[in-house]
């Protein structure tokens, strides 16, 4: 793996690479616990939660962002909350109440999904495609 200055490292059990935690949610700094026969890194554990896990190449996103997290216009609250159901169709702004999650507003809508803010929480549900 090259640094900064192009000098290539041989990564070692110990060393720190960057990656997903999977019980984090987000990228941190993980310790290298093994490498397979190649020389890669094969194990890893969380600095932060300590979890064990395999190591994982950060990946670019691939999902592309929707016109509403570009800065398009705000969503705008209409009506009264309903109920939430997978058999339903749901449209941006809408406001949902979920069993689990509480109330929310659509955000963005896509073929069978939606995403819904649940106050600083943004989910992704599935609803009736149309």
């Amino acid at each position: 793996m090259p640094n900064s200055i192009g000098i290539v490292k041989k990564l070692r059990p110990g060393d720190d690479v960057d990656t997903y935690c999977g019980r984090c949610k987000e990228d941190r700094v993980h310790a290298i616990i093994a490498l397979n026969a190649q020389g890669e890194v094969e194990r890893v554990m969380c600095r932060t939660c300590q979890s064990n896990h395999l190591y994982r190449e950060k990946k670019k996103s691939t999902r592309t962002k929707s016109t509403r997290e570009k800065g398009a216009s705000p969503v705008v609250e209409t009506g009264p909350a309903r109920d939430y159901s997978m058999q339903v169709r749901f449209r941006v702004g809408e406001r949902i109440s979920h069993p689990k999650f509480g109330l929310g507003t659509v955000i963005d809508e896509r073929s069978g999904k939606i995403d819904v803010r649940f106050g600083k929480d943004v989910r992704t549900l599935i609803h009736a495609a149309g």
